[in-house]
């Protein structure tokens, strides 16, 4: 389950080759369509073996993966702090008061919504991941 969620990561952050829509399966196509269905500004790629749609969605940005049988995988979407729950909200401003907060995404999927959080100082760069309403870290990165 980790090796997915790190796919999703990376995916939202880079991905591997553009797709026109023409050549997403349209099995991909149809579950997209019922599954976003005011989904404007689409534009499809490929993430390892998963297609993913960036989109706007009521006027925010997200992004959804499927697999090439058209089974969804899951969706991101970027937030700000004030879309945390309140706990999580809480518990990243206390633990780590003495970092800015660079990118804050949530990824849902059949298993519920997960939250990370990259942060950094002058010193340090984290990355975080929610699980069970507590920030971990998930990843770090090299020390300036």
């Amino acid at each position: 389950m980790k090796k997915l969620f790190l796919i999703l990561i990376l995916g939202f952050i880079y991905t591997t080759r553009s797709y026109a829509q023409d050549k997403t399966p349209s099995s991909v196509l149809t579950s997209f369509q019922s599954s976003f269905i005011n989904a404007e500004n689409t534009a499809w790629s490929t993430v390892k073996d998963l297609y993913r749609v960036d989109f706007t969605l009521e006027d925010q940005k997200a992004s959804a993966f499927f697999n090439s049988e058209g089974n969804f995988i899951a969706s991101s979407r970027q937030v700000t702090s004030l879309q945390l729950p309140m706990f999580l909200k809480s518990s990243l401003k206390s633990r780590f008061h003495d970092y800015d907060i660079i990118n804050l995404f949530e990824v849902d999927n059949e298993n519920g919504v997960t939250y990370y959080a990259t942060i950094k100082n002058s010193k340090k760069q984290f990355m975080l991941e929610s699980i069970s309403g507590e920030w971990v870290t998930f990843n770090k990165y090299a020390n300036f």
